[in-house]
């Protein structure tokens, strides 16, 4: 299979599909993908070694002291279900590659699986919305081909527009097609303020529809309960932002001064299009943007926040 991918074990896998999974937004693809592992018992069979794949992008402190960077972890797993139901090839990576050896890297993982006569690909990721914390998260089904889009408008399911998928999680399945490999991302809705934290109510729902999809069952209790209590954690940060928005919406700034209440105008879309903008500007996503776009042609205002809506399309050019 190559030099970087060591396998301790060849097990005899019956088209089993691939699930992969990498760290993101929320944690809402490792959090999926290695609870679905676990509770299947998936054997380790091997590993990727990282090659040129990877370098440190940072220093690790623990104790008070700066550790040597430790090694990215690649590993494959297997689940064998006697007949049973599918057979599952798991991929789980620590790290992402680094940016101009993405592709390469997904291309390894891809021709290692099909030599296990993978069919299917599947990944998960985090989709940031203004939703509430206490919410239930929607799922969005991102595929690679005309046939898993008509098959997902059976399953609970929402589709996105245009966008970006960033990291492995998504360019995984865009490798698939272009392998000619059928390919799918579900992604998570999570709070905005949750981008840097764990957020696993949304795992839990994207494991409710990929379950579904490749056919097995897990039991979600403990998931259930785990996302129960990361809710609790979180809702003491939820509140200070509320307090926080609260006052500025009371003393906006004097570089997005919020117009006043006018005959057509109410002072609360004002303050909802400061919200989206800021919203925007934060996670800077394609999405987020035309839902402030949306607003804005609502109420008939693009035209008034034209130059702050194009500014956002300039300061991820700037950035990238």
């Amino acid at each position: 299979m190559g030099d970087l991918v060591t396998l301790i074990k060849k097990p005899r896998l019956i088209n089993p599909c691939l699930v992969a999974g990498w760290p993101g937004m929320g944690n809402v693809a490792m959090v999926a993908v290695e609870y679905l592992k676990n509770k299947l018992n998936a054997d380790l069979i091997g590993e990727v070694a990282p090659g040129d794949f990877f370098a440190p992008t940072g220093a690790t402190v623990t104790k008070q002291m700066i550790k040597s960077p430790e090694a990215p972890r690649n590993e494959f797993y297997a689940y064998r279900s006697d007949g049973d139901g599918p057979d599952i090839l798991f991929f789980i990576g620590s790290v992402q590659p680094i940016p101009h050896r993405v592709h390469g890297f997904a291309t390894e993982i891809l021709r290692a699986a099909k030599r296990f006569n993978v069919q299917s690909v599947y990944t998960t990721a985090a989709a940031p919305s203004d939703m509430h914390f206490r919410d239930t998260p929607r799922v969005f089904a991102v595929p690679n081909h005309p046939t898993l889009l008509k098959k997902m408008i059976d399953y609970k399911v929402h589709f996105m527009g245009d966008g970006n998928i960033a990291g492995l999680n998504g360019l995984l399945i865009s490798a698939a097609a272009e392998m000619g490999l059928e390919g799918l991302c579900l992604l998570g809705e999570i709070p905005f303020f949750t981008a840097q934290v764990e957020f696993p109510r949304a795992s839990l729902m994207v494991l409710s529809v990929l379950t579904q999809l490749i056919g097995v069952k897990v039991d979600m209790m403990d998931l259930e309960f785990y996302a129960t209590q990361k809710e609790e954690e979180i809702e003491p940060l939820a509140s200070l932002l509320n307090r926080t928005e609260s006052k500025s919406e009371e003393n906006p700034s004097e570089d997005h001064v919020v117009p006043g209440e006018d005959e057509d105008i109410p002072r609360h879309v004002r303050l909802n299009i400061e919200k989206l903008f800021r919203q925007a500007e934060f996670d800077r996503t394609y999405k987020s943007k035309m839902r402030l776009k949306e607003e804005l042609d609502k109420w008939e205002l693009f035209e008034e926040y034209l130059d702050r809506f194009l500014d956002l399309f300039k300061k991820a050019q700037g950035e990238s």
